[in-house]
């Protein structure tokens, strides 16, 4: 798997293509490094209405504490995910740096 961002969204395309299916949302958050940060999910949607909105949360690796949340108006309205998707992924990378090393 190639990661080509600062901060990668691992099955994230797959979720979409599957037309939202609930098995498949979430998988793991990658640096381009490989450093598993955490794990994205998406809740409070219903994939059986077009018209459902619903959150991206941030869990932190190995842990059940949900770091960072961003609620998108409908699944389908691109620009409504989009931007709490780069919303979402520009908080995690400013987690990330400002973490001691």
């Amino acid at each position: 798997m190639e990661l080509i961002y600062p901060i990668n969204f691992v099955g994230h395309d797959e979720w979409m293509e599957s037309e939202y299916a609930l098995d498949l949302a979430g998988g793991d958050v990658i640096t381009r490094d490989g450093e598993v940060l955490g794990s994205w999910r998406v809740v409070e949607y219903d994939p059986e209405d077009d018209q459902s909105s619903g959150r991206y949360e941030f869990v932190l690796d190995g842990q059940d504490v949900v770091l960072l949340t961003g609620e998108f108006a409908h699944l389908d309205y691109r620009i409504s995910r989009g931007l709490v998707l780069s919303t979402l992924t520009r908080e995690i990378r400013e987690w990330h740096e400002a973490q001691p090393t």
